[in-house]
């Protein structure tokens, strides 16, 4: 008996051992922190270490063993730990994105992907675009921002995304009462209009911008949809008649648009494309055996053809006939909010469901019976434009 109590009071010794060792041994004095730029590494430190229980090694390294957040520093999107010694670690983080600031009594008002609040502050953060027009009541430090109407708010997420995304900021992001939006950058001023096309407008601006950027005027792309729809610029002081326009302004052209045309700077017009068998082709461009031949020419069978070449079977043509499906703009998916509050730019229907880019089911998306998509926030969404369904 004596035997058997002397092992026991030996067995809870050396746990009450280890125990100690554990608890003890193995408490965080040091931390070292990688990827960290607007948060100093002693605030970091100190807000993951905040508790008794964060400050064992063994606990925090296990609880960061795999990229997670975390509630105790919500302006880090990721923590990822390691063990140096039983005393020391180190920890990879990622800082939440800032996508977009507001101005509230005066201070800057920065918010990141989901329109969280990351930073409330005097100082002006260079790559940051300002937005204006947005009403706004009393921001709190990492609640959502307080946006009334949220068609807008998702609309000033979106652009701001485009913007950081495209690497091409702006010095501010305007919206009007009706929705509106307008860029400027430096003495440009570029008029966006509404909520469509947005991936197309700032792709075709990037492209554009070089031309203009040493002028002074308005770029329009109001009614710019990714196809041929011309894109004017109207320089401020000029006459008229200098500009290939006249009072419409400039036309330019960008990336995106209908192969038949190029550049109005390069005044040159194309037609349809060239025949492949002969066959007549526009004024000045040659058939597949060099010789040039008129819209009115005859082909090698002597037989007059109009403009509208022949296809290879014989059938006519339009000359700018197109797939109707293909020129329309391809919709990868549209902006939602899942239960969560985080706003998804790639929900589509799949199988019934609204799904993200990889085929997951957001949570408190749903189809309605219009086969519109309904978020958690009750936005009622067309999946083949991502416009509101009024």
């Amino acid at each position: 008996m004596n035997r058997i109590l002397r092992t026991i009071v030996i067995f809870l010794a050396v746990l009450a051992a280890a125990a100690l060792i554990v608890v003890y041994g193995f408490q965080i004095r040091h931390v070292t922190v990688e990827g960290n730029d607007r948060y100093s590494a002693d605030q970091i430190s100190s807000d993951l270490t905040s508790t008794s229980l964060l400050k064992n090694t063994l606990y925090f390294a296990w609880k960061y063993r795999s990229a997670a957040a975390s509630p105790e520093a919500p302006y880090l999107t990721s923590v990822k730990a390691s063990i140096q010694s039983p005393t020391s670690v180190k920890v990879t983080v990622v800082e939440s994105s800032l996508i977009g600031r507001v101005q509230v009594d005066g201070r800057n008002v920065y918010f990141d992907e989901n329109g969280i609040v990351q930073m409330i502050t005097d100082e002006v953060r260079s790559g940051v675009p300002l937005v204006t027009g947005v009403d706004v009541g009393s921001p709190e430090l990492y609640q959502k921002l307080p946006v009334a109407n949220t068609s807008a708010f998702r609309t000033m997420l979106s652009i701001t995304q485009l913007l950081i995304q495209s690497d091409f900021i702006p010095d501010s992001v305007s919206f009007d009462s009706s929705g509106n939006m307008t860029l400027r950058y430096g003495s440009v001023t570029v008029r966006l209009g509404q909520d469509e096309y947005l991936e197309e407008k700032i792709a075709n601006l990037v492209q554009i911008y070089p031309k203009i950027s040493s002028r002074t005027g308005t770029l329009n792309m109001e009614g710019f949809t990714g196809k041929n729809t011309s894109i004017t610029f109207k320089e401020t002081g000029k006459q008229s008649d200098e500009t290939e326009g006249g009072d419409s302004g400039e036309t330019l052209t960008g990336v995106g648009t209908d192969t038949g045309q190029t550049d109005a700077s390069a005044g040159s017009d194309q037609g349809a494309g060239t025949a492949e068998n002969g066959q007549a082709q526009n004024a000045g461009s040659q058939n597949t055996n060099g010789q040039g031949q008129d819209a009115g020419s005859q082909n090698e069978n002597g037989q007059s053809q109009d403009a509208d070449s022949q296809n290879e079977n014989g059938q006519g043509q339009n000359e700018n006939s197109q797939n109707e499906n293909s020129s329309q703009n391809s919709t990868k998916g549209v902006m939602a909010f899942d239960s969560n509050g985080t706003l998804h730019y790639d929900a589509h229907i799949e199988n019934g469901q609204v799904v993200d880019a990889s085929g997951n089911p957001i949570a408190g998306c749903t189809v309605d019976e219009n086969g519109n998509i309904k978020d958690a926030y009750w936005n009622v969404i067309d999946p083949a434009t991502g416009q509101l369904v009024q």
